[in-house]
């Protein structure tokens, strides 16, 4: 059954391949008979050509580097035909551009959504080439134009990158647009040999507009396809009434509620240090069972994270809470609250008195992690340590509770 799902990948990967080659030989004919039609040299149309197919080419090779080394951001990594869509748009609209002034260029917008659907290295990449054929063809541009929208584009993806699960965009799109507006009139306006007045703003003006348009429908769409189905699967998962959840609870009880209260600590204690919250949380309640496997109705065994399709990040955290490594800040929260609920309620068993000494439990657990070198090789800081334990000391109503 493994050889059939390797076989299947295998095809989907040689299928994908494929498309990819013939859209780069498609776009790179498209790029020469342009060139060919604006009555350019034949020299050009060669320089074009190749130019844009190694530029292809190179974005092609940061992909699959990219993809194999999980760097993808958001759910990319599943979806590669996804960019390729939204390289071919935004190429026959930086194609357009030649024909437009080069004022109302608009590689802002086409360098973010280029990002969005991969990377930051990949959206600057693209984005700089189709930029670069775009000067090529230009009979209106010349290499400042070039330096200016590849600044423009460069601090675009800057502020853009890596929004999470919360999807604040408001300060990302103000500063690009700013910059955008300032490098502009830089460019264009301080060079005019005409008096100042508000008309010579109106192409600086106008660029904005357009870029906060096209930047508000890009990341309304982005949000609907993609943000959004995240943080409807997370409110999925991490519900206590999931299937997943309903089933543990039938079939073991105490993983169950172990689970329940481990979770109750490090969501609030991950929000506490503006870590991943959704992902903690997730990872309290299935890090102990999600490698176990289920059989689908082909026969094949997969484990159950990956049938019930938990996000990436989820996944990673899973595998190294499972490894018990320290390692992010995430993992650290969950392991520890895992040892502070397991420790109380194995010291509610043993002292019959009701006063626990809650805080003299933790502050042991807190000690072994200074005597040992579990934390070596942990992101999280002595602050956020210290964050921890006090959070931890707080609780002692909720531990009470647990009896």
């Amino acid at each position: 059954m493994n050889q059939k799902i390797k076989t299947a990948k295998n095809k989907a990967i040689i299928k994908e391949i494929i498309i990819n080659f013939f859209t780069i030989i498609i776009l790179t004919a498209i790029v020469g008979v342009i060139t060919y039609i604006l009555n350019r040299p034949t020299a050009e149309i060669i320089r074009n050509t190749i130019t844009f197919l190694w530029g292809c080419f190179v974005v092609i090779f940061l992909w699959y580097q990219c993809k194999h080394e999980e760097s993808l951001e958001y759910d990319n990594q599943y979806h590669p035909l996804r960019f390729l869509i939204v390289f071919i748009v935004c190429f026959f609209v930086s194609i357009g551009m030649i024909f437009a002034p080069t004022s109302t260029w608009v590689f802002l917008s086409i360098m973010v959504v280029l990002s969005m659907f991969s990377n930051s290295i990949i959206g600057l990449a693209s984005g700089s080439f189709l930029l670069l054929m775009t000067s090529f063809l230009s009979n209106s541009s010349d290499i400042s134009i070039f330096h200016l929208y590849f600044m423009i584009g460069l601090l675009g993806v800057s502020f853009f990158r890596n929004l999470d699960l919360d999807f604040q965009v408001v300060g990302p799109m103000v500063l690009s647009c700013i910059s955008s507006f300032v490098l502009q009139t830089a460019y264009f306006v301080i060079f005019e040999n005409q008096p100042f007045t508000f008309g010579v703003l109106f192409m600086p003006l106008l660029n904005l507009f357009i870029n906060m348009v096209l930047l508000v429908l890009i990341l309304k769409y982005f949000s609907g396809l993609s943000m959004y189905l995240l943080q409807d699967k997370y409110s999925d998962i991490n519900d206590q009434e999931f299937p997943l959840m309903s089933k543990l609870k039938t079939e073991d009880k105490d993983t169950y509620f172990e689970a329940i209260h481990t979770a109750y600590l490090g969501e609030r204690i991950a929000r506490k240090l503006n870590l991943n919250d959704k992902a903690v949380k997730g990872c309290c309640y299935y890090y102990k069972i999600a490698n176990k496997l289920i059989e689908q109705e082909d026969g094949t065994q997969i484990s159950i994270a990956e049938y019930y399709e938990f996000p990436e990040d989820l996944q990673e955290l899973i595998l190294e809470c499972q490894k018990g490594i320290y390692g992010s800040k995430e993992s650290c929260v969950v392991l520890t609250s895992n040892k502070v609920i397991k420790t109380i309620l194995i010291s509610q068993q043993n002292f019959k008195e009701k006063n626990i000494p809650y805080e003299v439990i933790i502050d042991k657990i807190f000690e072994k992690f200074f005597g040992t070198d579990l934390l070596n090789n942990c992101d999280i800081s002595i602050r956020e340590l210290r964050i921890m334990k006090n959070t931890y000391i707080e609780e002692n109503l909720y531990y009470d509770f647990l009896r």
